[in-house]
């Protein structure tokens, strides 16, 4: 679980900082605590990292492939996938049977892929 009062924005970061770390203000960190996401625009995109620490229990709007399923390869290429059903728009944490893989923005029943970029298959 998250608490507010841990959380901490630095530029255009958003972390969320463990309870009885020393305040860092004024120091540089290479990194500190789990990387929520980063602000852009006026809007939070979540990170790589925090699709990684959830359960799918955890997040409200998840989309869960099977293993053999062709759209998870698809997924883990970096394609944008066409979604069968009514979805509705905005952010979804990805997982294959129950494991999250991490997220994508739905627009329009069109899954945009955000799967960290350094791990996808060529």
């Amino acid at each position: 679980n998250i608490n507010k009062d841990e959380i901490i924005v630095r530029g255009s970061w958003v972390h969320n900082m463990p309870k009885g770390l020393p305040d860092t203000s004024g120091l540089r960190i290479l990194r500190q605590g789990l990387l929520l996401g980063e602000m852009k625009k006026q809007r939070f995109e979540p990170s790589q990292a925090l699709a990684n620490t959830l359960h799918i229990e955890d997040y409200d709007k998840t989309i869960s492939f099977f293993v053999d399923d062709h759209r998870t390869i698809r997924y883990l290429k970096g394609e944008t996938i066409e979604l069968d059903g009514d979805y509705e728009d905005g952010w979804y944490l990805i997982a294959v049977e129950g494991f999250p893989l991490g997220w994508a923005k739905v627009a329009n029943n069109n899954l945009k892929n955000k799967y960290f970029p350094g791990w996808r298959w060529m």
